[in-house]
Formats: C-alpha cells, structure tokens, sequence
C-alpha cells in the first residue's frame, strides 16, 4: 500500500497538542505535533508531521479540530 509524508498547518481553537496527536496517531505513523507560536488568544497553529496511507481520512480527523493551512503531501519513497 502507497504511504504519503504529510506535513500541514493546523489552526484550531482550545484544542492541545496531546489531543490532535492521539487523535491522529491510529491513522498514521510518526505522528509529530507542535505549538508553532506562542499566542495569548485561544486560536493556535499546530504544526504536523506524519506519515498516513490515506490523506484524506488524516484531515478528515482534523476537521473536527480546525482548518488546516499550508499543505505538503509527498508519496514515500521505496
């Protein structure tokens, strides 16, 4: 089965990076989440890195957290 490098911009609100990454880590692998700046509103980006077999089950995960921004997805190489 093909696996896809993902690598995205999550914005939410009140959602931690514990509860994206436990969200997300039984659709992928290698799931990395971090706190991409320090805001004092509720609103953050969250940065993720992971590698998922399908993309499009990965953002629907994420929809229930936020809009994702900047997205690069690449297949993994052999």
């Amino acid at each position: 089965m093909q696996k896809f490098v993902m690598e995205f911009i999550l914005h939410c609100q009140g959602a931690s990076e514990q509860a994206i990454q436990s969200s997300l880590s039984e659709f992928g692998e290698g799931v990395e989440v971090t706190d991409c700046c320090d805001s004092e509103s509720s609103a953050k980006n969250f940065k993720v890195n992971m590698l998922a077999d399908d993309p499009m089950v990965i953002f629907d995960v994420c929809a229930q957290f936020g809009r994702i921004k900047s997205v690069k997805i690449d297949e993994k190489e052999k």
